[in-house]
């Protein structure tokens, strides 16, 4: 493991308690799918879209440096890509509410369900300290 200064772990924590709203984020989302209750699921999903851009500007700018002699670290964040990869599927399509909700729930919110278990697995003993 390596050693952090107190402002690089509170970069980590805050990192992980991100992935943690995003994970909350698609059950909202997926849910509102089928809920007709949570009628807020195209601003959550906006939101999503939005901590995406933080997350991949953290793991270029902050995760990336942190950990720059840990190769399981970086492969997981180079990993991220995959994830946007499957954000962009939903291009153009954000008007077709079935094509919206299969891509979500088959493509998107599977891929960073696996990413962020992934990650954390690397972070986790950071994010215990």
């Amino acid at each position: 493991m390596m050693n952090l200064t107190p402002e690089q772990l509170a970069v980590v924590r805050q990192y992980a308690a991100l992935l943690d709203t995003v994970e909350e984020g698609f059950t909202y989302v997926v849910e509102s799918f089928h809920n007709y209750e949570r009628t807020h699921g195209d601003v959550v999903l906006a939101d999503i879209f939005t901590a995406f851009g933080q997350i991949d500007m953290t793991n270029q700018q902050s995760l990336a440096s942190f950990f720059a002699e840990d190769e399981a670290i970086l492969a997981e964040i180079e990993r991220f890509s995959a994830v946007v990869d499957e954000a962009w599927k939903l291009d153009g399509k954000l008007d077709d509410q079935n094509a919206k909700q299969h891509i979500v729930e088959n493509h998107l919110a599977p891929a960073f369900e696996a990413w962020k278990t992934s990650i954390l697995h690397h972070l986790r003993p950071y994010v215990e300290q």
